[in-house]
């Protein structure tokens, strides 16, 4: 499910007040640790949520922060819940998944919220609930000295000056106020200092002078806080940009070698026939425009009906539905964020198209940012101003797309504001599109940003497998094309985060296929599709040949007694006898092992000179005296990439693919068991995966097979 919030709304599960919600960021080893190393320096008081789905399971965990100090947590999954330090143990575990979501919110009764969650606090009450300190009264010398330190730093005193004849006890106590709101506006001052401001200039600019009266900002935490997020969004995007720029670069240079490949091809099988042109097979890739309506700028075959739905936009789909049967009812305004490609832009057709054909009487606008730019600068230099606004203020449901560009676009800010408003009071829809959170764009007016956030904003994620060979099926039938499922598994599997581009894929193949008049099987999209990765980087094309390509076969039958250090083995067999021979043979020349396994340790050692230093059970169970390790991915790879680090060589067994993927997903263990291939290539370390094949489907299991070595072990 995509990331979305409501700034009212209440978190589903351990219903605790949403508060502000100010900071979100991408779970990893260090993710949560450094979040919280970050609240403590100026004493941040509110709680970190995180949320985790996986294989469908979602899992919810609270920590709440007084003082920069975790005070109690709470942690939710499925119906089960968990209270105190079993609790904050789990969400630590969750959090070192990257596909977990840590969420930061302020402004929230911290009394209230430990009162009513007793229970779940990290220590016994008696330690927590402490008595008030009554400050020691201060001389009014050493008052006036701080005074005047605090003046010299350029802080305003005044409501500590205001006090200098009041009552001893009350001068002292504003002192001290006075000295915590210091301490944080230096801490805060120190944060800012370290954070690269550009883009958001104006902003850093009026926190600073916020410090100066560090009493009449008591959030100024928050919203340092809030400015980090919008710094850290950005620099995700731009390098996400910069990736989308490679790859449509790399797209068209695949597009070419195809050509070349389809012209050479030709001329060996076919000499002295007619060679297609450069300019049919263009055309045989290319797709038609689709159809626009002119009065409303919609896409008409954009539709509901026509979009794939899946768990990564289900939410998403679901809210824009809401929007189309009943405009400005449910979420006014509507902001759809994601990466490129992934769908924004067909939801905002969609919910056009569903508005325009349900009620005739209704004025629907669709317009990119970019658009309503150039239409306002029109609109100005020929006087028809008035007009301009009237197009746009008297539809019914305004849909503005690619809103990130109001970046570089300062004189539109005034308009869209006044154009906003409008729209908002007279109660018309506004749906808009974005590939970032508003806070994350650059020099965007504050009022724009608040505005924006308003509603509700829905987030897609890049589609899961079965989405992405659902997508290709809608493709094939589309284009009235006959593909094995072989064939759409195997393109679903080299493009994984971008639709585009996995409909440039289909279109490879079959426009090679149409031209050279071969059947599609998995051959064809192999040879067309060879210098596609699923990271997006390219590879070569290779040279085409007459005769049939042959895959290198790297399966061998049981009983081999050498492993190579830098590679990887896949071992297939109902008990992992053979893998658990083969460590340990391989580690008799020397070096560390670490296992991993869903077999209780126990059992694993009885009747086994095991060399490993560590055996880690894979379990969510608690309370062994083993070692256990949660069916976390990224605590997973980190345990293993620390382990690595301490001996140069050495050997790694996994024992519980399936477990993992049940936990998880397949596309999540596949990018998981990739990564810990790329590490062990650049090592002295053997990696073993045991596995039984019957526990994996048929192409899940291909996949694997093609990455690593594979050792089949007969059924006895």
């Amino acid at each position: 499910m995509g990331r979305y919030h409501r700034g009212n709304v209440t978190p589903q599960d351990l219903l605790l007040p949403e508060g502000k919600l100010i900071r979100t960021t991408r779970g990893g080893p260090n993710a949560l640790k450094q979040l919280l190393l970050d609240l403590k320096k100026y004493s941040f008081s509110g709680y970190v949520r995180s949320v985790r789905t996986a294989s469908g399971r979602r899992a919810e965990g609270i920590v709440l922060l007084r003082g920069g100090n975790p005070e109690a947590s709470l942690y939710q999954r499925d119906d089960a819940q968990d209270r105190g330090r079993s609790a904050l143990k789990k969400v630590w575990q969750d959090s070192y998944d990257e596909a977990c979501v840590l969420e930061l919110h302020a402004r929230v009764d911290m009394d209230g919220l430990v009162r009513e969650h007793a229970d779940a606090v990290l220590e016994r009450p008696a330690k927590v609930v402490k008595k008030a300190k009554i400050p020691q009264a201060m001389e009014r010398v050493d008052i006036e000295k701080q005074i005047r330190a605090w003046r010299a730093k350029g802080y305003d005193v005044t409501s500590v000056e205001a006090n200098l004849q009041a009552d001893a006890a009350v001068l002292t106590a504003s002192v001290v106020a006075m000295r915590e709101g210091v301490k944080k506006a230096e801490a805060v001052a120190e944060i800012l200092a370290g954070l690269d401001i550009t883009g958001f200039e104006s902003r850093a600019a009026s926190l600073r002078e916020r410090l100066v009266d560090p009493l009449g900002h008591p959030d100024i935490d928050t919203e340092v806080e809030s400015l980090r997020d919008a710094i850290e969004s950005l620099r995700q995007i731009e390098a996400r940009r910069q990736v989308e720029v490679v790859r449509e670069r790399d797209s068209q240079e695949r597009t070419r070698q195809v050509l070349e490949l389809v012209m050479r091809q030709q001329q060996a099988l076919r000499p002295g026939a007619t060679l297609s042109t450069r300019e049919e097979f263009a055309k045989a890739l290319e797709e038609a425009p689709p159809a626009r309506d002119e009065a409303t700028n919609l896409v008409q075959s954009f539709t509901f009906e026509s979009l794939v739905v899946g768990e990564s936009n289900r939410f998403a789909h679901g809210a824009a539905i809401a929007v189309a049967k009943q405009p400005a009812k449910s979420y006014n305004p509507l902001l759809v964020t994601s990466g490129p490609g992934l769908g924004k832009t067909h939801l905002l057709h969609a919910i056009g198209n569903y508005i325009a054909s349900h009620s005739r009487d209704s004025k629907v606008l669709y317009m990119t940012c970019e658009a309503f730019g150039s239409g306002l600068a029109v609109a100005k230099e020929q006087g028809s101003l008035a007009s301009y606004r009237q197009r746009i203020r008297g539809v019914d449901c305004f849909l503005l797309d690619d809103i990130q560009f109001l970046s570089g676009m300062p004189e539109v800010h005034e308009e869209l504001f006044y154009t906003f408003n409008d729209l908002h009071d007279a109660e018309k829809q506004i749906v808009l599109a974005s590939d970032r959170p508003p806070k994350a764009i650059p020099n965007l007016d504050e009022r724009l940003v608040s505005r924006f956030e308003s509603g509700l904003v829905a987030g897609l994620e890049p589609p899961e497998l079965p989405m992405r060979i659902a997508i290709l099926e809608r493709r094939a039938r589309d284009a009235k094309v006959s593909i094995d499922s072989d064939v759409l598994t195997y393109i679903a599997n080299l493009v994984q985060d971008n639709v585009r581009e996995l409909s440039g894929a289909f279109n490879r193949v079959v426009a090679f296929s149409s031209m050279m008049g071969r059947p599609i099987n998995e051959e064809v999209a192999r040879e067309v599709l060879s210098g596609v990765r699923a990271d997006g980087r390219s590879e070569t094309v290779p040279e085409p040949t007459t005769e049939p390509r042959v895959e290198r076969e790297r399966t061998s039958s049981a009983g081999s007694n050498e492993l190579t250090p830098g590679r990887s083995y896949l071992i297939e067999e109902e008990r992992p006898a053979e893998a658990f021979r083969l460590f340990a043979q391989f580690l008799g020349g020397g070096g560390s092992g670490l296992v991993i396994t869903r077999t209780n340790p126990k059992r694993v050692r009885q009747g086994r000179d095991l060399p490993a230093e560590r055996v880690l059970w894979l379990t969510d169970h608690e309370g062994s005296e083993e070692e256990t390790i949660a069916p976390s991915l990224e605590r997973i790879v980190y345990e293993i990439e620390d382990f690595m680090t301490k001996q140069p060589r050495g050997a790694v067994l996994l024992d519980g693919i399936e477990y993992l993927v049940s936990n998880n997903s397949f596309d999540a263990v596949l990018k998981f068991v990739r990564r810990l291939l790329d590490a062990i290539s650049e090592s002295r370390y053997a990696f073993i995966i045991s596995l039984g094949p019957a526990t994996l489907g048929d192409q899940e299991l291909k996949v694997l097979e093609r990455d690593m070595d594979v050792r089949r072990v007969p059924s006895s």
